[in-house]
């Protein structure tokens, strides 16, 4: 398995772009995080989707469609671009808790699979969608493993999924309502080393549902674990052999972050640098917008040279006017400098997709590594991607 570039090489790589802020995908780092999955493939059967919703950059996809089965969609226009990116090659699988009806036919036309996520959902769109593609149930085991409720699929009044008793409830009194769900889906997770609670996941249904597992064709156990970081595989693959040797199931996970976490960085450049209430306060030419999950969640995203203890503390801040447009604070052996590059690593996942352009600050440039160390320009974004976004016509004056 590749490993993810050191530190050295991070910083090295910083000062390649020819702009700055720039986000870095590194092929090296997505391509090692594929192929550690390799041996649950050989082993277990299982299919691999990834999970669009994650980072949903087209060249990201174009070079995982070579290394995955299909994608994961969330939306129509991931789906679209799924597609678009991987012809026919693979599959293409969406959930989603907001289905439109008049997005049904080009879903129908686009996808290979359909999660509905409420019995609502399956009774308004199933019968029609289930002639012309392989529509499943997305459950709700209602097994709660994450603290954070903001992170639990499981949370108490949940939206996402048909909560297991009513659907255990519906199989005993009107089975012949499910006819035609071909699939059951479930995400109960999220970012976790521990893959016990999949397995956990699994055996719940087992017990519950045995009697929709022995008609339907495939189960997707979803995303929301890092499996190659895991302490223990053996879950993983308990939990495949199970839904695999009892029923006949075909088995998909769908990692996103998993993948493309480790293999993101944001470079960024110091633009001012005075004193606030006895703390040096560094203006860099990104901004929380850029990692919107930083503010969204408050967590304090890594900065490679950043040294416990380190003799020269700085607050990194962004160069909006938002007041907590800051991301910690953060300590280096060397000073600091206008024009000193720093570099947000491990940021691969749920920041482009979600970046934005408020004030008017310029979306990074978007740059690709592959493991031989060269970089290639993907996109760099201009006024016209500002303007179009405000309304602008497109050769209007502003």
């Amino acid at each position: 398995m590749t490993q993810v570039r050191d530190s050295a090489e991070g910083l090295r790589l910083a000062e390649r772009p020819a702009e700055s802020p720039a986000f870095i995908y590194d092929e090296a780092a997505m391509l090692g995080a594929v192929n550690g999955l390799e041996p649950v493939r050989a082993a277990t059967g299982c299919k691999v989707l990834f999970a669009v919703k994650s980072c949903a950059a087209a060249h990201v996809l174009a070079f995982l469609a070579r290394h995955v089965e299909g994608f994961a969609a969330s939306s129509l226009f991931e789906a679209t671009l799924a597609r678009q990116v991987i012809g026919r090659r693979g599959t293409v699988h969406l959930t989603t808790p907001g289905l439109r009806p008049d997005q049904t036919a080009a879903l129908a036309e686009t996808c290979d699979y359909v999660t509905f996520n409420s019995l609502s959902q399956w009774a308004r769109f199933g019968p029609s969608l289930a002639q012309k593609l392989e529509c499943g149930l997305r459950i709700n085991p209602q097994l709660s493993f994450v603290k954070d409720a903001r992170f639990d699929p499981c949370r108490k009044h949940s939206k996402l999924g048909v909560p297991m008793d009513h659907l255990a409830a519906l199989l005993g009194r009107e089975p012949e309502s499910l006819s035609g769900v071909r699939g059951l889906h479930f995400h109960t997770n999220c970012d976790s080393h521990d893959l016990a609670p999949l397995l956990e996941t699994v055996r719940h249904m087992d017990a519950r549902l045995t009697p929709l597992l022995r008609r339907v064709g495939w189960v997707n156990l979803g995303g929301g674990y890092f499996y190659n970081d895991a302490d223990d595989r053996q879950p993983l693959h308990d939990a495949i052999a199970l839904l695999r040797d009892k029923y006949g199931v075909q088995v998909f996970i769908e990692p996103g972050a998993a993948i493309v976490r480790d293999a993101g960085w944001l470079v960024c450049t110091v633009l001012d640098l005075f004193e606030s209430d006895g703390k040096t306060v560094a203006v860099l030419d990104t901004t929380v917008n850029h990692l919107p999950e930083a503010f969204e969640y408050q967590y304090r995203p890594q900065v490679l040279g950043d040294t416990p203890g380190g003799r020269h503390r700085y607050l990194l801040a962004g160069c909006t006017c938002l007041a907590g447009d800051v991301f910690g604070e953060y300590a280096f052996e060397a000073p600091l400098e206008v024009g000193s590059r720093l570099v947000f690593r491990g940021v691969g996942a749920y920041a482009l997709v979600k970046a934005h352009m408020f004030n008017g600050v310029n979306l990074p440039a978007v740059y690709a590594v592959s493991a031989n160390g060269e970089m290639t320009l993907k996109k760099r974004f201009t006024f016209a991607d500002f303007a179009a976004r405000c309304g602008a016509n497109e050769n209007a004056a502003v």
